[in-house]
């Protein structure tokens, strides 16, 4: 019996023992855990009372919510994205300077932002010197990525940064901008990229030494740099626009002037390239002013006077020329976005923008009598009509954009969105299909006008189109149009005589233009990333809002197809508030106060200044 109760107690020992130690480990885990929490309270607490400060301290400083995250931002008074780039690069390269560190600039591969490369040995010098000048700040520090609003970016005002974003090969440093009541303008993708540059000769001796991250980046080399390159060389963390690898023969100092402040960089960094785009781009508008009592009652006497138009009656509505003020706001866009446009046209019958300065440098407004090759034909309220016409403009550069002023661009875009470095024009080619079968009143005058060059390039080139075209700026070249004019000549003529739209009507510059330039061979498919919005709809405000908020589309266009006149002034209010947000600074082309209004819609040419690089709708 003693002897089965110590057998007993031999085997419940060590479970007992087992127990204990679990309950000991468990305490200590939840110990643990609760020091934890409380370390994460304390530090949650210390971040809000820093960012409480921060906004106490600076009045243009606020916060805002993207994705359900807090962010903090500045408040600017006037925003071109040009601006927000070489503000982030200035704060970045003024740290350098105050920590003595040597930087250059190098070619990056986005429109949005700049970036520098120093040498890895002065990325503490760098970061020590960012900390001094900016401790209590709304910069921010992240690793580059895709994301604009990336969730892990590190405020500097909430104390150290992580060890693990110290020590990247690049990091990306900026500020969020926005606008004087509160929507973003510039998100983190606007920010200066800083690259850490390795000495080639160290690179080589490391991987000589067995380090495989050394080893991995020689073999990576987009240059496929051989090692006696390398030897007095630099050699960047990453790809460039140029070259990976400046060896020692190419490391010729130079400077290049951003925001008129000149950096230093190498001299073969910003050569004009192969893909560059040196020659001047114009803007096209057409423009009509509904509201216009006159123009109004023209229209009416000659609907009521002539041939009905063979075409469904929302195409000839009221809605198609009623003015949202679209064309101001879509001027602020390209003032925001579009520092390489030259020169900018307005086409219209006779009328001139109230709040438009007509004085201002780089703006001219034509009358149709002064580009249809016979004015006989108008007048004309008809897109199609005028669109055979415009490059008759006086003084239009070869290669130009045409704009409806419902089109806007949403971000910063370049030339080479639109054309190739050796002219060639980029289309916007449309998902959406003309169909089969002849014009049909019914059907959108665009597949109707579709249709009608469709019938010419078969005639011409034994070739059928299939799809239209997206609302965007439209890339044209002015000899493919007079080419054109002269090889279908009765069409363009008739069409040119179109009074209101019809199902005879070519489009000429939104259709024939980019079928006839690429089948000759100066024309190609691009890439366009377009948001369009019928603001009659019911999802309209949603999808307003949702650019607001992300402006992640390059072009928007809000047509109006066919609005009910009842819908005129709630749509009309919902488009001002949301155009006031997205562009909310006036142009250099509008009237400040105390200019007069203008009397006319002619303008003296000479006037047109050559800005160096830095109507009826067809919807």
């Amino acid at each position: 019996m003693a002897s089965r109760a110590k057998a007993l107690r031999d085997r419940l020992l060590p479970v007992r023992k087992q127990q204990r130690e679990e309950l000991r480990r468990t305490a200590e885990a939840e110990a643990a855990e609760q020091q934890r929490e409380q370390a994460e309270r304390k530090r949650a607490e210390r971040i809000a009372a820093r960012r409480k400060a921060l906004l106490e301290g600076d009045t243009d400083l606020a916060q805002v919510t993207v994705e359900g995250r807090p962010y903090f931002g500045r408040r600017v008074r006037s925003f071109t994205a040009a601006e927000a780039s070489a503000r982030n690069l200035s704060l970045v390269t003024d740290a350098a300077l105050h920590a003595g560190v040597e930087y250059f600039l190098v070619p990056g591969r986005s429109p949005l932002r700049h970036v520098i490369g120093i040498r890895l040995e002065d990325r503490k010098a760098l970061l020590e010197s960012l900390r001094e000048l900016y401790p209590d700040t709304a910069l921010y520090a992240m690793r580059p990525g895709r994301e604009s609003w990336p969730a892990d970016a590190a405020l500097y005002a909430d104390g150290a940064l992580p060890t693990a974003l110290k020590r990247q090969d690049t990091i990306r440093f900026g500020e969020i901008l926005l606008s004087p009541g509160g929507h973003p303008l510039a998100d983190l993708s606007y920010g200066c990229d800083v690259e850490f540059w390795r000495e080639g000769d160290q690179l080589l001796t490391d991987a000589g030494n067995g380090d495989q991250a050394s080893a991995d980046r020689i073999s990576g080399l987009r240059t496929q740099a051989p090692s006696a390159m390398l030897a007095g060389a630099l050699v960047a963390p990453r790809l460039n626009a140029v070259s990976d690898v400046v060896p020692a023969e190419a490391r010729i100092p130079a400077t290049r002037s951003v925001a008129g402040r000149e950096h230093p960089t190498w001299a073969d960094f910003f050569q004009p390239r192969l893909d560059g785009i040196d020659f001047p781009l114009d803007v096209v508008y057409t423009w009509v002013d509904g509201t216009d009592p006159d123009l109004a009652a023209k229209r009416e006497a000659h609907r009521s006077g002539g041939r009905a138009p063979r075409i469904n009656a929302r195409e000839t509505g009221a809605s198609r020329y009623t003015s949202y003020d679209e064309l101001k706001y879509s001027l602020r866009s390209l003032e925001m976005y579009a520092p390489f446009v030259r020169n900018v046209y307005i086409v219209t019958d006779g009328q001139t923008p109230s709040w438009l300065d007509t004085g201002a440098r780089g703006i001219q407004v034509v009358d149709h009598k002064d580009v249809f090759a016979d004015p006989a034909a108008l007048p004309v309220f008809n897109s199609h009509a005028i669109g055979t016409q415009l490059h008759h403009v006086d003084g239009l550069s070869e290669h130009y954009l045409y704009f409806n002023d419902d089109v806007f661009l949403g971000r910063p875009v370049t030339a080479g969105h639109f054309f190739h470095g050796n002219g060639i024009a980029k289309l916007p080619f449309s998902p959406f299909q003309l169909g089969l079968g002849s014009p049909h009143p019914e059907e959108p005058a665009p597949n109707s006008a579709g249709k009608n060059v469709r019938k010419l390039l078969l005639q011409q080139y034994g070739r059928m189109t299939v799809n239209k075209f997206m609302h965007t700026p439209h890339p044209q070249i002015r000899s493919v149009m007079r080419e054109i004019e002269t090889l279908f000549a009765e069409d363009v003529e008739r069409t040119s005589r179109s009074r209101f739209r019809d199902t005879t009507d070519i489009a000429m510059g939104a259709s024939l233009h980019h079928h006839h330039a690429y089948l000759t061979g100066r024309a190609v498919p691009g890439t366009f990333k377009l948001r369009y919005i019928d603001v009659a709809r019911p999802e309209a405000p949603e999808q307003m809002a949702e650019l607001l908020a992300t402006r992640r589309f390059d072009f928007f266009c809000l047509n109006d197809v066919n609005t009910p006149a009842e819908q005129q002034e709630r749509i009309a209010a919902e488009l001002h508030t949301f155009l006031e947000s997205y562009f909310p600074f006036a142009s250099r082309w509008e009237r400040r106060p105390g200019i007069p209004a203008p009397r006319t819609g002619r303008h003296d040419a000479a006037e047109i200044g050559r800005r160096e690089p830095s109507a009826a709708r067809p919807c």
